[in-house]
């Protein structure tokens, strides 16, 4: 009786190049070589791996293309730092050619966000909470000296000053992700926060006062959830501060993903984030 394994498909030969590239990937996430070391030239690879250039060259397409070093013209090869800003821009992409909106990016983060706060409660140390606060802190003072510039005017932030808001606030997210210690959020934080931007909801008689006063109302309710080391309750305090009106929901899911959303009625007096 013939009791040989039956394989349905061959096992995938190795190249020279696949062999140096898995040497390599290795070294590099072991941290052999850190981020923004150059890699030995060409000449020194081909020697200490016995190949010729042209297999070090193919192997260093391979590694380029995971995103694990970059070539430098006129400089060599370099190992990059982190994946999750090119990991961030492929997925962001993905989701524009799939047609979503800002909603599927919301109703995503509304399951996240509550977890994420839960897993703070729990994990965080008493150092992370006040680095947390800090952070919260530095980017509520952004929001507010920026929006006093622009509110009675009712012009729009420029460039630049808009991208202090969104920085500050995802500052302090990513904050809230790291304090989690769990590797997968840490890793996800900064490709999840680049996919939303802010909204932008109808002034109505909200004095600029009231908007930071109701922002920064939000803020602290979120630390105080986290800051009651009791997860289930972290948990559904957040869920329902994320709770947003129907028209805010329809603005969003007519809003493609990564545009500012802009919202046809005032800001809600219990404020859901922006």
């Amino acid at each position: 009786m013939n009791t040989k394994p039956r394989f349905s498909k061959a096992t995938k030969k190795q190249t020279l190049a696949d062999q140096v590239a898995e040497t390599i990937r290795e070294a590099i996430i072991t941290a052999d070589w850190q981020g923004g070391e150059a890699l030995p030239t060409e000449p020194e690879l081909a020697e200490q791996f016995g190949v010729s250039r042209a297999v070090v060259r193919d192997a260093t397409r391979m590694l380029a293309a995971q995103g694990l070093v970059e070539v430098r013209h006129g400089k060599g090869v370099f190992v990059t730092g982190s994946q999750t800003e090119a990991f961030g821009d492929a997925l962001l992409l993905a989701l524009r050619r799939n047609g979503a909106s800002a909603w599927d990016v919301e109703q995503f983060e509304q399951m996240v966000f509550p977890e994420v706060c839960a897993l703070v409660a729990s994990q965080a140390s008493a150092e992370e909470l006040v680095d947390i606060r800090d952070r919260i802190q530095r980017s509520m003072e952004t929001f507010a000296t920026i929006n006093r510039r622009y509110w009675n005017s009712g012009e729009t932030p420029p460039p630049d000053e808009h991208s202090q808001m969104v920085n500050a606030h995802r500052d302090a997210v990513k904050a809230m992700f790291d304090a989690t210690h769990n590797r997968v959020w840490q890793l996800l934080a900064e490709p999840l926060l680049n996919l939303r931007e802010m909204r932008h909801w109808e002034a109505g008689d909200l004095t600029v006062d009231e908007a930071i006063e109701m922002e920064s109302s939000y803020w602290q309710a979120v630390l105080a959830a986290i800051e009651t080391r009791d997860p289930k309750q972290a948990r559904e305090r957040v869920a329902r501060l994320m709770q947003l009106p129907p028209e805010a929901v329809e603005a969003m899911q007519q809003t493609p993903v990564a545009e500012l959303v802009r919202i046809p009625i005032p800001l809600p007096r219990i404020r859901p984030g922006f």
